[in-house]
């Protein structure tokens, strides 16, 4: 018998002596090369780039995220914060530095001293010791003029569907109809020309109304100093 055979012949012995053992170790390796081709699929699909991110023409592939800084503005950061126009509330001050001498009576009658009679008071009576009369609020005038019972006079109309009138002044205004006048800019002076009150002496009588009635003027001035 040759060497070769009896070679073969202690392979094969060797084989039938440990067939179980040769078996088990093909069945694990066979698991194990299973598992390590499912990782390997699993890894590449992962870290595959898609197709719109492959650049043409062969060479590395690199995967980019969008730059959305293009996009932005700029000044985005800079931007103040803008806050909604707010109206400015509309507010009436004293038409003189002075003290009132006869209160508003649109609903009750009050005795007149100068026309000896009782009857309503639509406005409020002021005194002042330098005369001075001025806007109680920034608006047009409206009208001016004279008459026996009311004297010089100057109408302003206002915002909101305020009117004020000023009464009992000492000559005829230079403001003409249309004029824009500024809250405490002086329109007049004093006097005793308002027929129906003249003996009070000099003083302003000033009236107000909101959307055509009248209303007492001192629920609506406020009557601290300017």
């Amino acid at each position: 018998m040759s060497k070769f055979s009896i070679a073969m012949k202690r392979v094969g012995g060797f084989m039938k002596r440990n067939a179980f053992y040769l078996l088990l170790i093909l069945c694990i390796a066979s698991i194990a090369t299973v598992i390590a081709l499912a990782v390997t699929h699993n890894s590449g699909s992962q870290d595959a780039p898609t197709v719109d991110n492959i650049e043409p023409g062969g060479g590395d592939i690199s995967v980019q995220k969008p730059d959305d800084s293009q996009n932005q503005d700029p000044n985005e950061g800079n931007k103040p914060d803008v806050q909604p126009d707010v109206p400015k509330k509309l507010t009436f001050y004293m038409p003189c530095n002075g003290t009132v001498s006869l209160n508003c009576s649109i609903d009750a009658l009050v005795k007149n001293e100068t026309m000896g009679d009782f009857r309503t008071h639509n406005g409020v009576d002021f005194k002042s010791d330098d005369l001075n009369v001025t806007a109680a609020a920034d608006g047009t005038v409206e009208e001016t003029g004279y008459n026996k019972l009311d004297g010089y006079y100057i109408v302003l109309k206002h915002d909101d569907g305020y009117v004020t009138k000023y009464m009992s002044l000492e000559a005829e205004s230079t403001l003409k109809k249309g004029d824009k006048v500024k809250q405490g800019q002086e329109i007049g002076k004093m006097s005793t020309s308002q027929g129906y009150e003249s003996l009070e002496g000099a003083h302003l009588h000033f009236e107000m109304l909101k959307d055509g009635e009248y209303i007492d003027p001192l629920t609506v001035l406020v009557l601290d100093e300017k």
